[in-house]
């Protein structure tokens, strides 16, 4: 399975929904501007799904040939562009993961596996806890672990300190994650947090709720 979505698979116009719900940086705001108008323009080009859509805004003169084309302004599509880049996520190293031992990480090394992209989709292609335990000689409880965490930066906003927060709130995977309400997480997440100090930032409600709604556009178009 791969560490990052297909985006051949998701439709632009339920893109647009979520796109629609999230909440945006002031610096990103101008994609709620005509919203509607504009994914509806990118049909009518020809634009079924992200992966269309992403290759069309690619480049700056891809932009210019598409504003061209839509009456759309190159600051919105160069915004667009930026914003889709939240679906290419890079594999953390376990070394920024406070709760992984160094021994782990060695054995990790040994089988080439470096970041959680590596582990995830080892893990993802062996598919039995057991036989990857006997393998990297790894608890099966630590396998357990690092897979948790691979799955939670997969979300976009969250890196290995947030990973490792979300993890020991109780948040192990993205059902956890979507079967909480945004009040719920948060507290949970920030009691954590208060206790260990992972991070310095505050999370809000806002910052709940895009997980939750990340976790469900990945699960809704899982690959």
């Amino acid at each position: 399975m791969k560490y990052n979505l297909d985006l051949r698979k998701i439709d632009i116009q339920k893109y647009k929904i979520f796109l629609k719900n999230q909440y945006l940086i002031p610096s990103r705001r101008i994609l709620h501007e005509n919203i509607d108008d504009n994914f509806e323009i990118f049909e009518r080009c020809g634009l079924k799904n992200l992966s269309d859509l992403k290759q069309a805004i690619l480049t700056k003169t891809k932009i210019d040939k598409l504003s061209k084309e839509t009456k759309i302004s190159p600051e919105y599509l160069n915004i667009l562009r930026r914003e889709l880049g939240i679906f290419n996520r890079k594999g953390i190293l376990f070394k920024d993961f406070p709760i992984i031992d160094n021994n782990t990480i060695s054995a990790l090394d040994k089988k080439g596996i470096k970041n959680t992209k590596n582990f995830y989709e080892y893990y993802t292609s062996e598919n039995n806890e057991k036989m990857i335990s006997d393998e990297l000689n790894i608890s099966v409880e630590m396998i357990k672990c690092l897979f948790s965490l691979s799955c939670l930066v997969r979300i976009n906003g969250i890196g290995s300190l947030a990973a490792v927060t979300f993890y020991e709130a109780g948040y192990k995977n993205l059902d956890d994650i979507i079967s909480s309400t945004k009040e719920e997480m948060l507290e949970k997440v920030n009691k954590i947090n208060d206790e260990k100090k992972y991070y310095k930032s505050k999370l809000g409600l806002k910052d709940m709720q895009f997980v939750i709604d990340y976790a469900n556009l990945m699960t809704h178009f899982k690959n």
